[in-house]
């Protein structure tokens, strides 16, 4: 009964932490979430106006600055002209 006692606290405890929401984003300042939908589209489908300016389309073996910019949107494509994910810099 004793070492029952301490798991069911730390259960109990664990549980506590719990957020109801999977995911909680910080901040986006580059308003990356806002075109999530965009994922798996061909790059060549989607209009240059639809993302902000300065944005980055990313393709392999693109060569990109280093230069961090939390307001620019990079938009990474694969090697089949599809969207992979966007990223803030």
């Amino acid at each position: 009964m004793m070492r029952t006692v301490p798991v069911v606290l730390l259960a109990c405890g664990l549980a506590a932490c719990q957020s109801s929401t999977p995911f909680e984003p910080v901040s986006d300042p580059c308003k990356a979430l806002g075109h999530l939908s965009r994922v798996g589209q061909k790059i060549d489908s989607v209009p240059p106006s639809a993302f902000p300016e300065g944005a980055r389309i990313i393709r392999p073996g693109t060569m990109v600055t280093r230069d961090y910019r939390p307001e620019r949107l990079n938009v990474h494509v694969n090697d089949k002209g599809r969207i992979e994910r966007f990223e803030c810099g």
